[in-house]
């Protein structure tokens, strides 16, 4: 990455990615701190299953998180009120508190939207 290059804070929606038909495992959402060019500084996962709407992220991401008191407030409201925001409309509260969504939705070698 070039000196000047920040990463920005953006999620990925691998479900409506244009390689999404390779995708397996319960929905999810990829949120981290981003670079345009390709790259990160730091990756977790938000994953719906059987139980409920859970926070993935290994050791090397606990700093990436600690970056995001917006989204842990944002969880934490999630909680209070007991909603169940689905993948899109998590998405969309996540737009809301500054978040960009980088999911390639377009094929880079056919052109493709899928």
């Amino acid at each position: 990455m070039e000196e000047s290059e920040r990463s920005i804070k953006a999620f990925i929606i691998p479900y409506e990615a244009w390689y999404k038909n390779v995708i397996s495992g319960n929905p999810r959402i990829y949120i981290g701190l981003y670079y345009e060019a390709g790259g990160n500084d730091g990756e977790f996962g938000i994953v719906w299953d059987g139980i409920g709407i859970r926070l993935m992220a290994y050791s090397d991401a606990w700093e990436t998180l600690r970056k995001m008191p917006e989204l842990i407030e944002l969880m934490a409201k999630i909680d209070r009120e007991k909603s169940k925001p689905a993948v899109p409309e998590f998405a969309e509260l996540l737009k809301r508190i500054g978040f960009r969504d980088l999911t390639k939705r377009e094929n880079p070698y056919t052109r493709q939207t899928i």
